[in-house]
């Protein structure tokens, strides 16, 4: 990387004024110009229904960046005209991984370490994993994301560990955030993972759900009810 020995860099962050799914155009853009900064070749996505991973399939290409795009398990969250059906697996959406999978995008599909079998027991009797998710919650959902898409795509092996790569996630639909880190697994995550740098997130976070009915939300959703 050009500058990775200079003592003090100065680059660019983007901050948004709202969370959410209208931002992940300016974040796909912020991507492509660090990655070109950095010389970083890959690109982690935190996508539920592929349509944010579409997106930076479009405005990367030509950069000669891998993609790896990870998803939720076969599910629905909540929106204004009834349940989304997440999770690529799902026929609904085999239209966008065919697609996907034609130009070279490589999918992870696993259990969350930050969301693991004892989140069951909700929060009454907090677990170290509870605490971790709750407390990276407050740099905001896309920034908590976005770090364990890293992990996720690290433990599945589309990412080596310790590799300098950018991680984008979002709040509820789209992208809002992108991170450049290095990458680690999850049983290393205290010891060797680093955010290095911050390329774009809101300036706000949600702590109420649905989150599309809070005033600092911003997003298109009709087009999630197009499957």
């Amino acid at each position: 990387m050009a500058d990775a020995t200079r003592d003090t860099v100065t680059r660019d962050t983007v901050y948004f004024g709202y969370c959410g799914e209208v931002n992940t155009e300016s974040v796909l853009h912020a991507v492509r110009e660090r990655c070109r900064q950095l010389g970083i070749r890959t690109v982690v996505i935190a996508s539920e229904t592929g349509r944010s991973a579409l997106r930076a399939l479009d405005v990367l290409r030509g950069t000669g960046t891998k993609l790896v795009v990870v998803t939720h398990y076969p599910a629905t969250t909540w929106g204004p005209k009834g349940d989304i059906p997440i999770g690529l697996t799902r026929e609904e959406y085999s239209h966008i991984r065919e697609v996907l999978a034609k130009n070279g995008v490589r999918f992870v599909q696993g259990t969350r370490p930050l969301a693991p079998p004892s989140r069951a027991i909700k929060w009454d009797y907090p677990t170290p994993e509870a605490i971790m998710d709750k407390t990276l919650e407050v740099f905001g959902a896309g920034t908590k994301i976005a770090i364990e898409a890293a992990v996720m795509a690290t433990d599945a092996g589309e990412v080596s560990e310790g590799d300098e790569i950018v991680s984008c996630a979002g709040t509820y639909k789209g992208l809002d955030t992108a991170l450049v880190v290095r990458t680690a697994y999850s049983m290393n995550f205290f010891t060797a993972f680093e955010v290095r740098e911050v390329v774009a997130k809101p300036r706000c976070r949600v702590g109420k759900l649905p989150e599309y009915e809070q005033e600092n939300w911003r997003g298109d959703l009709e087009k999630y009810y197009d499957w």
